[in-house]
């Protein structure tokens, strides 16, 4: 299996995707300096929620986010994907805008539309549009190194933030989580590279390939990493994903396993269980995967590992990430280029011309 990936890598892999997953320790290190070099410019306040304003690859990072401090949180924090912020929800809050590119349509209007609001803005970007505008507003701008695919800057999207939010007296965290995370990537990192034997990452794309993946979690610190999961598969793999969580998924989504027998066949259920699920949220997921399992193509259970939660956010995150690069060459495609997001937004330039 190894030569044939190896092959296939060289054939297909022309943006090195492989790579950028593989280069992920290393962003971290870069990614944590920057947010602690950005960190003074914050001004701390009294904020009753965080919004995260931001689309695709920029936007999961604030997903990441909440699932990350949890309890560990003094505000809310509401993910933004539109173009405008509601003015209730601005009001007295902390924003933080987030495009890569930093041209983001939608993000930009967002950012318009926070005018006037009296909400706390700062921006994590590699520059473009909304460089210009924090400048001419005077909003502090945290600038990422760019020439990545937004999808694989999510820790120059991420670690800046957690260094925000402390700044700006909204969560606590300790730097040693860090440490233990940036140790624990790396070690993955190991496993699941080319050649590697075993390797988890290509024995889930084995399973998963010619199939339907639906992820599932539990609300709390793997909900964003099963959404990643879905768009990851979705971006890289170039295939449909689905994701739900326990226990909601259990009040509706349920029922639908009932019929379309062809189509349930092909489905591949990944759970994504972590320690800190909720204790009923563990009978949930066990009695519908009990349900599901003899409609399914498989069932595939992946327990977070032990330790503080970024070490298990991010190295469960990595582990969809790796998979759905080999998934992408086993189907004999490039998973970097993204044609038809590429299309839909020449179309809407289009559009406002």
């Amino acid at each position: 299996m190894t030569q044939k990936l190896e092959e296939l890598r060289a054939r297909h892999d022309v943006g090195d995707m492989l790579g950028k997953v593989a280069g992920f320790p290393a962003q971290m290190r870069e990614a944590w300096k920057i947010g602690a070099e950005f960190a003074p410019r914050v001004e701390a306040g009294d904020y009753r929620a965080v919004v995260v304003c931001g689309m695709g690859g920029s936007a999961i990072g604030g997903d990441m986010l909440r699932s990350l401090f949890g309890e560990r949180l003094r505000a809310p924090i509401v993910s933004c994907r539109d173009y405008a912020v509601p003015a209730y929800l601005a009001r007295d809050s902390f924003v933080i805008v987030s495009s890569y590119s930093g041209n983001t349509g939608e993000t930009l209007s967002a950012y318009d539309s926070l005018g006037g609001t009296g909400a706390a803005r700062v921006a994590v970007s590699t520059g473009g549009a909304l460089e210009a505008r924090c400048r001419a507003d005077g909003v502090p701008f945290c600038r990422i190194p760019g020439g990545l695919p937004p999808r694989s800057a999510i820790g120059y999207s991420l670690l800046p933030m957690v260094h925000i939010l402390r700044a700006a007296g909204l969560a606590d965290f300790d730097d040693a989580e860090y440490d233990e995370a940036l140790e624990a990537v790396e070690v993955l990192c190991e496993a699941c590279a080319l050649g590697s034997d075993p390797n988890p990452a290509v024995d889930l794309a084995l399973e998963l390939t010619g199939r339907l993946p639906f992820v599932y979690a539990a609300p709390g610190l793997l909900e964003a990493v099963a959404r990643r999961w879905a768009c990851q598969f979705n971006e890289n793999s170039k295939m449909l994903a689905h994701f739900a969580y326990y226990p909601e998924l259990n009040h509706n989504e349920i029922v639908g396993w009932e019929t379309q027998v062809d189509l349930m066949e092909n489905v591949v259920v990944v759970s994504l269980e972590d320690v800190d699920d909720h204790e009923m949220t563990g009978h949930h997921t066990d009695i519908s995967l009990g349900i599901v399992e003899p409609l399914a193509g498989g069932i595939v259970r992946l327990r977070s590992e032990e330790g503080a939660r970024m070490k298990r956010m991010l190295t469960t995150m990595l582990l969809g990430d790796f998979t759905s690069v080999y998934l992408a060459l086993l189907a004999g495609v490039d998973p970097t280029p993204v044609a038809k997001i590429d299309f839909l937004k020449q179309q809407l330039k289009n559009v406002e011309k």
